[in-house]
């Protein structure tokens, strides 16, 4: 049970200021036990407060975890949230009734399905069935990670580092602005032990180049030959077009490329009635080099999408990136307020890697390669569904 004298309280103005203080909090107050209240929600943002697609995702993770929740209405700049028990549903609706993003209801609601599991029935010792959710909203569309990327990146690094399985099964895409996108999320849940750390130092060099889009395959390939890049030289694009039916309509470009030590790096842009196919192919295409460039191994959106794995892990964590972003400065502030962990942050000077101090300026995260490391807390569940630390 929550104990509900002990609340917290997080102001999500810090730092990057928008919906990722809301997502990863709510998600640690669940694992955690813990009740948070949050203010200034996404006070940083023109239009602050809570939008269709926050408001689903935190209305989600209360019935994943039968919370109170209070402030729960478009437009609240505050919360009160306190976590209870798993539920027993095993199958959940997330809609946002909106093009809202469909990636981002993935993100609130991934570490809340892995670490819930009912407690077995009566003596039996079976497996925990797999959670569902089924999601509705936009699933490509702009300022979130569009589904694929989840998919084609996040999905195969965090199942192989940090050890666990789930499937998202993309039902019918839905795009800005009319939405109706349908996603199924089916994730396998974690009983009796921790996340493994994930050491990600070696980036590799590259050894493909992938791509999924929604149409026009000829715009695909621009851009992606880059003389300041020799390794990628010759690679050429494979690229897949998308075979879910569209609900709304739109297109959108995805590449990525895969690594020989199995690093992933993307680059994505979404098609407008004022950009040509080439316009977004370009884009794509100069966001992938961009990756590339600096030497991590994982791209600017993994690198923030990690740090809450991370910090659940058991064990030392290490990952290589390029230059530190504000949402993972954001990610790291509020995983350490919660965990009670630090994170060290490391830049290559010389030949060497050098900690930055906790009062370095913000051009300090600039450049890279950089090192990012922390001791996890290694949460685990056990069968009575008590939430516990290693």
């Amino acid at each position: 049970m929550s104990q509900e004298n002990e609340i917290l309280t997080l102001d999500g103005s810090v730092f990057e200021g928008g919906g990722q203080v809301l997502r990863n909090c709510v998600a640690l107050s669940c694992l955690l036990n813990k009740s948070i209240q949050i203010v200034n929600i996404r006070a940083n943002r023109d239009k602050p407060g809570l939008r269709p697609q926050h408001l689903s995702g935190i209305q989600l993770v209360r019935d994943i975890f039968q919370a109170d929740l209070q402030g729960d209405k478009i437009g609240s700049r505050e919360i009160l949230f306190r976590p209870e028990k798993v539920g027993s549903s095993k199958t959940y609706i997330a809609d946002t009734k909106t093009a809202g993003s469909i990636a981002l209801l993935i993100q609130i609601s991934l570490l809340p399905l892995v670490f819930s599991a009912p407690p077995p029935v009566s003596h039996l010792t079976l497996p925990p069935r797999a959670n569902k959710v089924v999601l509705k909203g936009g699933t490509n569309v702009n300022a979130a990670p569009p589904i694929d990327f989840l998919i084609e990146i996040f999905r195969p690094i965090v199942q192989r580092e940090f050890g666990f399985t789930f499937d998202i099964n993309i039902i019918g895409r839905g795009y800005y602005p009319q939405g109706g996108g349908e996603v199924m999320l089916r994730v396998d849940p974690v009983v009796g032990r921790a996340l493994n750390p994930v050491k990600m130092v070696d980036r590799g060099t590259v050894v493909n180049i992938k791509g999924q889009t929604s149409k026009h395959y000829e715009y695909t390939c621009s851009g992606i030959s880059d003389p300041t890049l020799p390794e990628i030289s010759g690679i050429k694009p494979d690229i897949e077009i998308n075979v879910e039916k569209a609900v709304s309509k739109g297109f959108d470009l995805l590449l990525w490329a895969e690594t020989s030590t199995g690093c992933i790096m993307s680059g994505s842009a979404i098609g407008s009635k004022r950009q040509s196919p080439e316009d977004v192919g370009k884009k794509a295409a100069e966001e992938l080099l961009q990756n590339l460039s600096h030497g991590g191994c994982v791209d600017e959106y993994l690198q923030d999408q990690l740090i809450i794995f991370m910090s659940l892990a058991e064990g030392k964590s290490q990952l290589a990136t390029g230059p530190i972003t504000m949402h993972t400065r954001t990610a790291i502030h509020f995983a350490e307020k919660m965990l009670g962990i630090k994170f060290q942050i490391s830049k290559l000077e010389s030949r060497q890697y050098v900690k930055l101090e906790d009062d370095a300026p913000d051009e300090a995260y600039d450049g890279g390669p950089f090192i990012i490391e922390c001791e996890g807390v290694g949460l685990k569940i056990v069968n009575d569904n008590a939430q516990q630390t290693a």
